[in-house]
């Protein structure tokens, strides 16, 4: 079954709901296990449709409690995104957070964790990037191009430039190198997420992932507030960030969970099993 068609049927079984805090609308999902002490709270990537968590959610709601949500309109850095999630939960009555970030939702957990270190049971940081001075450095060359692409978005039709837009999301994420069954899948994601795209959610989510380079940059002692409850799962081959960044990030929690697990950067989102294995042994331990 392909991607698009998975993702349907999820959908049908699982309506999103809404709610409005300070004045900006949030589309949210919250399903579940009531009876759980601990709520999953998925923080999803660059895409923004956090509905692309629904395999990890199938196989975690009979368990845990789960909440997820779209990166909304009116919130354009991750510092004041970081403040809404925990309004969010709070709104919610999300007591026992574990926050599981992919990707760019690897990066907002760690500013959420740490703003809020003392408001989180634990953190899972998935195929995502360190947050130091060195790898801030990085992130910013990174994106540089990405200017081009924001005056692009805003000045041509979108229909003439979604197909480059693709090209280049796949190539970030080094889509070529997977096995090629894998690939077949997660092309299905691609074509889906840019069907639903609107050129002002795309300029959205660009303008987020575009704000990490202007993080303030994450100290050992940062990193220290939460390293006894994190559990990171970093793919081999990830070419989204450099290796040397998933290497610092190890180094800065070096009490962390950690996990190396074969393939590239979209391995979130096709080796479901292992991520989800290891993250319900680790939350056995908290």
């Amino acid at each position: 079954m392909s991607f698009s068609e998975e993702l349907e049927q999820f959908r049908n079984t699982h309506p999103y709901s809404e709610t409005e805090i300070d004045g900006v609308r949030v589309s949210y999902l919250l399903c579940g296990n009531e009876n759980s002490r601990i709520t999953l709270v998925y923080l999803v990537g660059g895409t923004g449709f956090s509905v692309v968590w629904f395999n990890h959610i199938k196989q975690t709601e009979q368990e845990y409690r789960v909440l997820t949500f779209d990166y909304p309109y009116g919130v354009e850095n991750l510092e004041e995104l970081a403040d809404l999630v925990i309004k969010l939960t709070d709104k919610l009555q999300i007591a026992h957070p574990v926050f599981i970030g992919a990707s760019l939702g690897g990066i907002l957990a760690q500013v959420i964790a740490r703003k809020y270190s003392d408001r989180m049971t634990g953190v899972c940081l998935y195929s995502t990037t360190c947050l130091s001075e060195k790898s801030i450095a990085g992130l910013k060359k990174h994106y540089k191009s990405y200017g081009l692409l924001m005056k692009l978005m805003k000045t041509v039709p979108y229909s003439w430039i979604r197909k480059m837009l693709i090209s280049v999301s796949k190539k970030q994420v080094g889509l070529t190198n997977e096995p090629e069954q894998d690939k077949i899948y997660m092309e299905d994601f691609f074509a889906w997420v840019y069907r639903n795209y609107t050129k002002e959610f795309d300029i959205h989510m660009t303008t987020l992932m575009t704000d990490t380079a202007k993080l303030k940059p994450m100290t050992k002692e940062d990193y220290a507030r939460y390293d006894k409850k994190t559990l990171l799962v970093l793919p081999l081959g990830d070419e989204a960030f450099p290796q040397e960044a998933q290497q610092e990030l190890m180094e800065m929690l070096p009490n962390a969970h950690t996990v190396r697990v074969t393939g590239g950067h979209t391995t979130t989102l096709y080796k479901v099993g292992e991520y989800v294995a290891v993250t319900k042994e680790f939350l056995e331990k908290l």
